[in-house]
């Protein structure tokens, strides 16, 4: 018995399955990156009609956390001074994990925008 030739068939099959999934993969990324895209600019200028408590409250109450602080070392003194947050800081981070339906839903919901957005 040849399983040379059985060992290399399930090889192929294997690769050919493994190879349509990560196109799948692949077509899926690059659907959300497309959409991620064009939301972009209205997302961001919805946000900058939030101001920075309102921004704070949509990523406590949806996301459960705000945007990482990060730390400044200072090589003279040795301290680690964590650096203030901006309202940029949070509408990036909102930005990145959220969609536009579900800012335009806190908005209405929160009166800082109106209905029109729907």
């Amino acid at each position: 018995m040849n399983f040379g030739k059985i060992f290399d068939r399930k090889k192929t099959d294997s690769s050919s399955k493994n190879l349509g999934e990560i196109y799948k993969i692949k077509e899926e990324i690059e659907k959300e990156d497309k959409i991620f895209e064009n939301e972009l600019p209205v997302k961001y200028a919805l946000l900058q009609k939030f101001g920075t408590s309102d921004l704070k409250a949509l990523c406590s109450e949806l996301l459960g956390s705000e945007p990482v602080a990060e730390e400044y070392y200072d090589p003279k003194s040795g301290d680690r001074k964590i650096l203030p947050q901006y309202k940029e800081d949070f509408i990036h981070f909102i930005i990145d994990e959220l969609r536009l339906s579900e800012i335009k839903d806190y908005a209405i919901k929160n009166k800082i925008a109106t209905d029109e957005l729907r």
